[in-house]
């Protein structure tokens, strides 16, 4: 990385990727270049931000910002905000936002009283908070769930891991 004033990152990893990320990063690199801020601002790929289901997702630093969902046609709000300008508030993901309330009342609540439950357990509650099937594979896929197939499905066991503990701070 040179000298700049802001570097952003754009995720492409594939489940990014599949939801248009990679025509995001292409098309931010021109507007960058087209607007003449391409030595202030830096914008690079890079793959995962472990939040991949609320992709395409783009960082900004050293504003710790994490933008999530971004299409193209979010781009000239995010490079208003990056010449200076307001966060775009409905795209901005923090700690506070509803998908992070989620997820942490969640791993709370399959952390407690262990962080092992029996798989039917673990999916109903995920299903509770909102959370599917598809959400439950991503966070395995991440390192935030560990499955343990058991000898019967009713043994088999899912696990909160320490990523998970650490990241939702339970």
């Amino acid at each position: 990385m040179y000298w700049t004033n802001k570097h952003v990152l754009v995720c492409t990893a594939s489940h990014c990727a599949q939801k248009g990320a990679n025509a995001v990063v292409g098309r931010l690199r021109l507007d960058i270049v087209r607007a003449g801020l391409d030595t202030e601002i830096l914008v690079n790929n890079c793959g995962t931000i472990d939040l991949c289901d609320l992709g395409p997702n783009v960082v900004v630093y050293p504003d710790n910002i994490i933008y999530r969902g971004v299409t193209v046609k979010d781009l000239p709000e995010i490079i208003e905000h990056l010449k200076g300008g307001p966060v775009v508030e409905r795209l901005l993901l923090s700690k506070h936002s509803a998908e992070e309330e989620t997820r942490r009342h969640f791993y709370q609540a399959a952390a407690s009283p262990s962080p092992t439950r029996p798989a039917a357990d673990f999916i109903a509650l995920a299903a509770s908070h909102g959370l599917d099937d598809a959400w439950i594979s991503e966070q395995q896929r991440r390192g935030f769930v560990a499955r343990k197939p058991g000898t019967d499905p009713e043994s088999e066991t899912m696990t909160v891991t320490k990523k998970a503990i650490a990241r939702y701070g339970l």
